[in-house]
């Protein structure tokens, strides 16, 4: 039976990138979960995890993807610290296919370099990004490391990785 792909890991390990590439390779549409929850919240990540806290966030994220998996089979991207949370990860390893993509500090590093006013974690003035990425990743990797499968993507485009992740898929379909 056909089921979810959900792309799982930190920010700047190519999740976005991979999406649309494995989607069209598998024939299904993308889903950026953190999308549909500012739509739902007429408001950005950064601004409800402070009006609103995160544990609310994580609630309506698991919410959301609770009534995902029950539409037809698409590629799930998550934000990276949807996998941390207990119900939410129950259900991803449960109801879909999940791939961690996974990249080391210094690759993390060099992509988010550019990018750190969009991330609400990695916003904060005077913040240390490698310091903040290391923290991150030794908090959610023994989460990450539960996932169905780990794909690499220092070293590989993203049209690899969606291409090795097509492939896998199959074998546990």
């Amino acid at each position: 039976m056909a089921k979810h792909v959900t792309l799982i890991g930190m920010m700047g390990a190519g999740k976005s990138s991979v999406a649309p590439l494995l989607a069209a390779k598998i024939g299904r549409q993308v889903v950026e979960v953190d999308e549909i929850i500012e739509q739902q919240e007429g408001m950005p990540i950064g601004e409800i995890f402070i009006a609103k806290g995160e544990a609310y966030f994580r609630r309506a994220e698991r919410d959301i993807i609770a009534a995902l998996i029950q539409q037809p089979p698409a590629v799930l991207s998550l934000g990276g610290g949807a996998f941390q949370w207990d119900s939410t990860r129950e259900l991803l390893l449960a109801d879909t296919v999940v791939f961690y993509l996974s990249a080391t500090l210094e690759v993390l590093c060099s992509r988010l370099q550019s990018t750190t006013a969009a991330r609400p974690l990695l916003s904060t003035p005077g913040i240390d990004l490698q310091q903040t990425i290391r923290e991150l990743l030794e908090r959610r990797g023994a989460y990450y490391g539960q996932a169905h499968y780990r794909v690499e993507t220092d070293f590989h485009d993203p049209e690899d990785v969606a291409r090795s992740i097509a492939t896998m898929r199959e074998a546990y379909e």
